[in-house]
């Protein structure tokens, strides 16, 4: 397949202007394999849904389905944004962009104490 092909065929799969064959068929157990064996191989995503005949969301949720990143393995803690008053449900500062929590570290207070109107 050269380039012009390749390029033709995935502006086609995304803006889906043609019916791939396997789209919206459920995953048998020789595509999963086929599918593990591509990603272990480091083929991308795009690559993939071609040669399966899959959409790209479709491999990607098949991906994430199967745990191939290993995100379970090795779970990422998503970042809390910590208000800087914590007793303020609507306080729109973070101790970072507080604009009065210099002031309140000066006079030796915590933050939440000065913050009453924040």
């Amino acid at each position: 397949m050269n380039d012009n092909n390749k390029n033709a065929m995935i502006r086609s799969l995304r803006t889906r202007t043609t019916k791939l064959q396997r789209e919206g068929d459920y995953w048998d157990q020789e595509e999963i394999e086929k599918l593990r064996e591509m990603f272990d191989d480091g083929v991308g995503i795009t690559d993939i849904a071609l040669q399966l005949q899959r959409t790209e969301p479709a491999v990607h949720q098949q991906i994430e389905k199967l745990d191939l990143y290993r995100r379970k393995d090795r779970p990422q803690r998503r970042k809390q944004n910590k208000k800087c008053c914590d007793y303020m449900e609507n306080c729109p500062y973070t101790p970072e962009t507080c604009p009065k929590l210099q002031k309140c570290r000066e006079e030796g207070m915590e933050c939440s104490e000065n913050m009453k109107n924040c």
